[in-house]
């Protein structure tokens, strides 16, 4: 930035130089011809018989005219030679204006968040978080209690929400809180130029991003790099000490809730803020409404806004999609991956810590091919585990108390064979005794035999995740039929991917 804009300095005093040349050139003939000129001594008539003849068409036409053209093709150069450069300059004096407008923003901002619309009544200097005094009341506007409303941090909050997001907020407030509409759209009273200036001043106070992605692209990755790790570790610092105090029971519990008992972030970063009746309200409130036995459960003011996460709709929202490693931590971000004839190929580890590949789809695959030379993929079974079945009979619905469908006298179910060397081949008819004693059946009602089964960890949801990492976009799909509102946050620039791994664990066994 320095260099661009030494350069673009002297771009503007080489243009101020040129243009300074050309007037005092305009300025000096303008004198010497001035200085040069006879003075008149009487009417054109009286001294038109006396007067010096002018130059010749000759002269005219030759010497002078050469001159002057000279004299002008000299100045036509020097602007032909000094407006390419002074065009150069354009994109530094751009960004210089655009720099000088964002300074003016945030300053104009700053000025709103302090002054004007007052946030840092609730949200502290710095947007650190703090309090406001809250009046709860029951359906009927019927006094309850009173409270202090913990108002979350905002240094962070550009990690969580997009500046589209943030613009929501601020423009429409929350509903179930004390955070008013302030935008004109909402109601409030500040116009689209002054809510943009005062996301430009939370940009100003945004606390380093925990994105590799963020990091690398930053002025200093270096520097970035240290600030997120001393982040991460603080994080990490307060969830140990929160499990060493006895607040919660696992580390998924302790990130759900953080902060609860500490103010730590000012529970910016607590799922529970939103997912929990009350949260937002502390441990102070007199009745406290909150009650640790049901956090999760959602819905309810005030600041229960999230969905219930204990009434088995996030097992719904987000199946089991993945393994976690045969130790029960969770995979890697990105998963593992191996090349294979050179090509980079994920795969999963099963309990004795073999290789399970993955085909592009993320579908774990056998060694066997099909007839067109594809891995055959594993079947999985209701605990968990892998099967690799030679035998698979077609869909069918198994009869009210019959443990298998094929039990049942002449009842017959359509397998499909594979003897290994020639590849899948016309479906045979399957009965009783075609199927051996390990048979079983699937979920879905198909019948599976002659099958090798492989020990897999404990299942999960990539998919869940990966929501919790990234939030919700306004409108766009997620999960199993989710519609994204864009009012849940990221948290994968918030928070180490260590702990939205454990977030997903707790949040699976509400």
């Amino acid at each position: 930035m320095i260099e661009t804009l030494v350069l673009a300095a002297n771009f503007r005093a080489l243009g101020l130089t040129v243009a300074a040349v050309v007037v005092i050139a305009f300025i000096a003939v303008f004198i010497w011809n001035v200085s040069v000129a006879k003075p008149e001594l009487g009417s054109e008539i009286e001294l038109a018989a006396n007067r010096k003849p002018y130059l010749t068409d000759e002269e005219l036409e030759g010497p002078k005219l050469d001159k002057a053209l000279s004299f002008a093709l000299i100045v036509l150069g020097v602007c032909s030679l000094a407006l390419p450069f002074y065009w150069l300059a354009e994109p530094g004096r751009q960004d210089g204006a655009v720099e000088a407008y964002l300074t003016s923003f945030e300053s104009r901002g700053k000025d709103l968040y302090l002054e004007g619309a007052q946030c840092v009544n609730c949200h502290s200097p710095g947007g650190v978080g703090g309090g406001k005094d809250y009046v709860l009341q029951d359906a009927d506007g019927q006094f309850v209690a009173n409270a202090v409303w913990n108002a979350p941090a905002l240094n962070d909050v550009l990690n969580r929400y997009s500046d589209e997001e943030v613009t929501y907020i601020l423009n429409y407030g929350r509903p179930g809180s004390p955070m008013a509409a302030w935008g004109t759209p909402g109601g409030g009273p500040l116009t689209t130029q002054q809510v943009q200036n005062l996301i430009e001043y939370l940009r100003t106070l945004q606390v380093q991003s925990l994105d590799v992605n963020d990091i690398d692209q930053s002025a200093d990755p270096e520097a970035a790099q240290d600030a997120a790790d001393a982040l991460s570790a603080e994080i990490l610092a307060e969830v140990d000490r929160s499990l060493a105090d006895g607040e919660f029971d696992t580390v998924g519990e302790a990130v759900f809730n953080l902060g609860l008992f500490s103010d730590f972030q000012n529970g910016s970063n607590a799922c529970a803020r939103c997912h929990t009746a009350g949260w937002s309200l502390g441990l102070t409130t007199q009745p406290n409404i909150l009650n640790k036995g049901v956090a999760g459960c959602g819905g309810g003011n005030p600041s229960g806004i999230g969905f219930n996460l204990c009434n088995g709709s996030t097992l719904e929202r987000f199946p089991d999609d993945t393994w976690k490693m045969p130790d029960g931590s969770w995979l890697p971000l990105g998963g593992l991956v191996e090349d294979v004839d050179g090509v980079p190929t994920q795969y999963l580890l099963s309990m004795d810590n073999e290789k399970v590949w993955l085909n592009s789809k993320g579908a774990p695959v056998t060694s066997r091919l099909d007839d067109g030379g594809e891995p055959i993929p594993y079947l999985v079974i209701d605990d968990g585990d892998l099967a690799d079945c030679r035998y698979v009979s077609q869909l069918w619905t198994p009869a009210t108390g019959q443990a298998y469908p094929f039990a049942q006298g002449e009842a017959v179910a359509y397998g499909i064979r594979d003897d290994g060397t020639t590849g899948f081949i016309d479906p045979e008819e399957l009965t009783l005794r075609d199927l051996s004693s390990e048979a079983f059946a699937l979920s879905d009602g198909r019948l599976v035999d002659d099958c090798t089964v492989v020990d897999m960890p404990e299942r999960t949801s990539q998919a869940h995740y990966d929501f919790i990492y990234d939030g919700s976009v306004a409108g766009a799909g997620y999960g199993n039929g989710g519609q994204g509102s864009g009012r849940m946050p990221g948290f994968g620039k918030s928070l180490p991917p260590e702990l939205i791994q454990a977030v997903v664990d707790y949040e699976r066994g509400l």
